[in-house]
């Protein structure tokens, strides 16, 4: 199985795991998992699908909970069969991936682990074009049981000139490197932030002198491949996305 999948899947059960979720085992190493939220539910299935009564299972369980979901599709063959199910292709998320490298810093930006979940969760929810007087409890619950998980995640909170510019998330599995929730607040962008966040992210996988490097893995969205390719990421592959609904990234 490539490192993307083998990121996915730490994630996904590292997702799992959270106090928020509930999650079902499906097929032999599949997995659904529902966070509560609408931004991070997941179906897992990293082979080819051998029956309809899989999909049948994976999408009543989202059913049951009336909630969206994503399925990052393994077989490209299987579409037909999700599409007989009733989901509707989403878009692509492109995996990418860098080994990290020094970079000098952008002193009008900081960066803290974080301790104020709330804080995170507000910024992050207006990075991704959220209004915070519409900051979800649910994304809030959430965001508080992941910052709990400190051993598989670590939340960041970035601050350009002492104001709250952006967030990221990076998994702390043992060979790579994921991000998530990489996002600066709109009003702060082309400043910088989303560069000097992401030599944050190098220099915590190991790109600085005698550090142990980590591939930092993603799946991007269409609006943000053009930062990472920029910055120097490289495609590895496409992955498609299924879902009951076309808006989900």
């Amino acid at each position: 199985m490539s490192s993307v999948w083998e990121e996915i899947r730490f994630f996904v059960s590292s997702l799992a795991s959270l106090s928020v979720s509930e999650s079902i085992a499906l097929g032999r190493r599949g997995l659904c998992v529902s966070t509560g939220t609408y931004s991070e539910s997941w179906i897992y299935y990293p082979e080819k699908i051998t029956s309809p009564e899989i999909v049948h299972e994976a999408v009543n369980f989202f059913l049951e909970r009336d909630i969206s979901f994503m399925w990052p599709l393994y077989d490209d063959g299987d579409r037909k069969l999700l599409e007989n199910a009733g989901l509707c292709y989403a878009g692509d998320l492109t995996a990418m991936s860098l080994t990290p490298r020094i970079a000098a810093p952008n002193n009008n930006v900081t960066f803290e682990r974080v301790n104020d979940s709330l804080l995170w969760a507000r910024t992050a929810w207006q990075g991704f074009g959220g209004s915070v007087d519409e900051l979800p409890g649910e994304f809030v619950k959430f965001s508080a049981a992941l910052n709990a998980d400190r051993k598989n995640f670590s939340l960041y909170l970035a601050r350009y000139e002492g104001e709250e510019a952006g967030t990221f998330l990076v998994t702390n599995e043992e060979k790579c490197a994921g991000v998530y929730y990489f996002a600066v607040m709109p009003e702060l962008r082309r400043k910088g932030i989303a560069r000097a966040m992401m030599n944050e992210i190098c220099r915590l996988s190991g790109g600085k002198s005698g550090g142990n490097k980590k591939k930092i893995l993603l799946q991007a969205t269409p609006m943000g491949v053009p930062f990472y390719r920029a910055y120097g990421f490289d495609i590895i592959s496409k992955i498609p996305v299924y879902s009951t609904e076309e808006d989900i990234f």
